[in-house]
């Protein structure tokens, strides 16, 4: 399997099933989405590269249902993505997506999150709108942390067509070459064991540290397997979308 290279100004991504590995000059990540009894779901990934090929940007959502809530929100967040591609700051996209949701009745505490990173100060900036944190892990240190926001007051951070005048906020932390990150659906999280329990996240923490330094499509792997191991029936239970993707050098460092 190839890797797929996402140039400057680009947004890929969709509805899709896709089990694939891309990359732009600042990331590279290997991508899995499955919709449950079908070939696209109520999962959304994105990844866009703004002009100057410095800000990449990834956006993966969790839509509740299917048919056009989902399409609808996937083309909103494609056009909000693509009007605010050389922008740090995405609360404003979060906003304006819940506004939407709430005019048109969708959401139904569909969720978002947004990641992006900038090549010219190493940072990355994250958002969220009710959607499952993701997970860091630094190439110095190995383990795995939860990155969660700091919560203002008022309505912060809520999935998206709750209620109105929701606050959305943006963490701020450097990134180095070779550190990690791990983004999913609450698919994952929220998958049956056995005896019909969800697995939770504390699972999934452990799946990524038995993974150790393994690749990128080696951790995505590993999860994927762990997954029907621990339920063989539970791949149809919900749409699983998940990203193990790390900070490469640049360019002409390679």
């Amino acid at each position: 399997m190839g890797e797929y290279r996402i140039r400057c100004a680009e947004i890929w991504g969709g509805v899709d099933s896709i089990d694939l590995d891309v990359a732009t000059s600042a990331l590279k990540a290997s991508v899995y989405s499955k919709a449950c009894g079908g070939s696209s779901g109520g999962d959304i990934y994105y990844f866009s590269v703004c002009g100057s090929d410095q800000l990449t940007r990834i956006a993966i959502a969790d839509v509740q249902g299917h048919g056009e809530a989902v399409s609808t929100i996937s083309r909103w967040l494609y056009e909000l993505v693509r009007d605010s591609m050389d922008s740090l700051d995405a609360t404003g996209v979060l906003t304006k997506l819940n506004a939407l949701a709430l005019d048109r009745g969708f959401g139904a505490a569909s969720t978002v999150a947004l990641l992006s990173y900038y090549r010219g100060d190493r940072q990355l900036y994250v958002s969220y709108a009710g959607h499952p944190p993701a997970l860091a892990q630094r190439k110095n240190n190995g383990d795995w942390i939860t990155l969660t926001l700091d919560e203002g007051a008022g309505l912060c951070n809520l999935p998206l067509g709750l209620m109105p005048n929701v606050s959305y906020s943006q963490k701020i932390l450097p990134l180095e070459i070779g550190d990690r990150l791990f983004l999913y659906t609450d698919g994952i999280t929220e998958y049956p064991d056995a005896a019909g329990e969800p697995l939770g996240s504390p699972w999934l923490v452990a799946r990524l540290r038995e993974s150790g330094q393994g690749s990128l499509a080696e951790i995505k792997r590993a999860v994927l397997n762990r997954l029907a191991a621990e339920n063989a029936s539970g791949m149809d239970h919900d749409d699983i979308t998940l990203m193990a993707v790390e900070i490469a050098p640049p360019p002409n460092a390679e």
